[in-house]
């Protein structure tokens, strides 16, 4: 079965994000999960992928070269080649028109390690990843797409105008701030209204009603004034939600980003402009997100 999250953009994938600085990484959670699906079995060792069954999104530099020469192009780092099997020309000259391989070799990078999960995962899980455009594909999925293992690796094309609300945050203190009480209470100051109270029936519309009533200003200030002076988050959740649709982004920040990356960064810019999201799926439907790229 096709699950949603596929319904909007086949198989091509937008390789080419991983290629930027990232604006926040998980790296302790990249390494882990680099561990437990990529990783080769001895240090020393390596893997080969075949590049011939990869799709990757159109760019402006791709022109007319194959997967294999635009990938070696994006990422100079990886070791690319022509496989040639066979021993008449003919064989290796068809073996050459199918496409090649790619040796992903240990590294100790958390980026270049989501750039080599995010390649395995595109040869050789392809069923398990998926390029979203906008959070309405990620809600009313299959659940046991969800539920199943490896988890499912998500580029999800977070598009300008989105509310992105704001949650809670673990602060270094080990307190936890809950702050979207303290957002519907500034938000109420100007629209003068203030949500339904929240029971299992009225879930949608008390969270249509933050949607309705964002204010990106508001939201990055009430984060702020919640992290204070607590010193630097922990972790920090936020809510995406367009029309019935929501998402939940889980950001695990681990003490080492500045507020503004999770108050001015994702919020108010991230409203204005967008964001381009990794991350793995799991149930609610939530990201937990490995990288967040800027637009």
């Amino acid at each position: 079965m096709e699950d949603p999250a596929s319904s909007d953009s086949g198989r091509e994938l937008p390789l080419s994000w991983l290629a930027d600085a990232p604006l926040f990484i998980d790296g302790e959670q990249v390494t882990a999960f680099y561990d437990a699906v990529v990783m080769p079995e001895h240090k020393d060792g390596k893997i080969s992928i075949s590049t011939k069954d990869i799709r990757l999104s159109k760019t402006s530099t791709s022109g007319k070269l194959g997967t294999r020469a635009r990938l070696t192009t994006i990422f100079p780092f990886l070791d690319a080649h022509i496989s040639l099997e066979g021993s008449l020309g003919r064989e290796k000259s068809k073996q050459a028109e199918k496409g090649g391989t790619i040796e992903l070799h240990p590294i100790d990078n958390p980026h270049r390690q989501l750039v080599q999960l995010a390649l395995h995962y595109a040869a050789n899980l392809p069923s398990r990843v998926k390029y979203a455009r906008d959070v309405v594909s990620l809600d009313d999925r299959d659940e046991a797409y969800v539920t199943d293992s490896p988890r499912a690796l998500v580029f999800l094309d977070l598009p300008p105008g989105r509310a992105i609300i704001p949650l809670a945050a673990e602060l270094s203190t080990g307190r936890v701030a809950t702050v979207f009480d303290d957002l519907a209470t500034e938000v109420a100051k100007t629209v003068r209204t203030l949500p339904p109270a929240y029971g299992p029936g009225t879930k949608r519309e008390y969270w249509r009603w933050f949607s309705d009533n964002f204010d990106a200003i508001s939201a990055m200030n009430v984060l702020e004034r919640g992290i204070g002076d607590g010193g630097r988050a922990r972790w920090v959740d936020y809510r995406v939600h367009v029309d019935d649709h929501a998402l939940q982004l889980s950001l695990r920040g681990r003490g080492t980003f500045e507020t503004g990356i999770f108050a001015y960064s994702m919020i108010r810019r991230g409203n204005k402009h967008g964001l381009r999201i990794v991350g793995t799926l799991k149930s609610g439907p939530g990201l937990n997100v490995l990288a967040v790229f800027e637009k």
